[in-house]
């Protein structure tokens, strides 16, 4: 799996600082808070992610783009919660992108934000979409797009403000265009992989409940 983004540039620093370290037997601090989860793009070899991304993308080739870095999106969600209002929900913070071999423009894109449960825009639906429940969370899949919402109780200051949103999570399946034998098996996957995504973010918000801690189990609902 290859990675493009300002984070490879930066990624080759630390690596040569942390070489340059054990060379001269110094102890040094690289001072990256971040050192443990770099980013919330990578995919570990032989992880749900990429079993689940491999599945969805059919190939073994595939390219990642790093949107934002963790910091990032963690500021831009908690400042999206602390000004948000009761109608509109915040824009999405994009994480990531994938997609099949370098010269494809098909995406497998994930983006995260809030709303608020007392708005009074009409319920989340997509075309065609099937519900479902992962966990006891709420989710809707089609062909190609996946939406996800749960409770995160944030810590600290804007722990009453989370309890009056939902987060939320938005993937956009666009490999899937123009295909037309998208079966549940497929949707099955797409929901699973927008769950550990999303959960890679909740994780980096501290959401105190730990919404997605569970691993996914995905259950699709009959359709009103």
């Amino acid at each position: 799996m290859r990675t493009s983004g300002p984070d490879v540039l930066e990624a080759l620093v630390r690596s040569t600082v942390a070489l340059l370290c054990v060379l001269t037997l110094a102890s040094c601090d690289s001072g990256a808070p971040e050192a443990k989860v770099d980013h919330l793009c990578e995919i570990v070899p032989s992880a749900d992610e990429e079993v689940l991304l491999r599945g969805i993308l059919r190939t073994e080739d595939i390219e990642t783009q790093i949107t934002n870095r963790t910091k990032r999106v963690q500021e831009g969600l908690e400042r999206g919660l602390r000004g948000m209002g009761t109608e509109k929900a915040t824009l999405p913070w994009y994480t990531c992108a994938y997609w099949p071999g370098a010269q494809s423009r098909e995406r497998a894109t994930f983006g995260f934000g809030w709303a608020p449960r007392a708005s009074k825009e009409p319920e989340w639906s997509l075309a065609k979409g099937v519900p479902y429940e992962v966990n006891g969370v709420s989710a809707e899949t089609n062909d190609t797009y996946t939406k996800l919402r749960v409770q995160c109780d944030m810590p600290g200051e804007l722990g009453q403000k989370s309890k009056a949103a939902w987060f939320y999570a938005n993937a956009s399946y666009t490999v899937n265009i123009p295909r037309t034998d998208i079966d549940q098996a497929a949707r099955d996957r797409q929901t699973a992989l927008t769950y550990l995504m999303a959960r890679r973010v909740t994780d980096a918000l501290g959401c105190e409940n730990k919404p997605l801690e569970k691993p996914p189990v995905v259950k699709p609902l009959p359709t009103p």
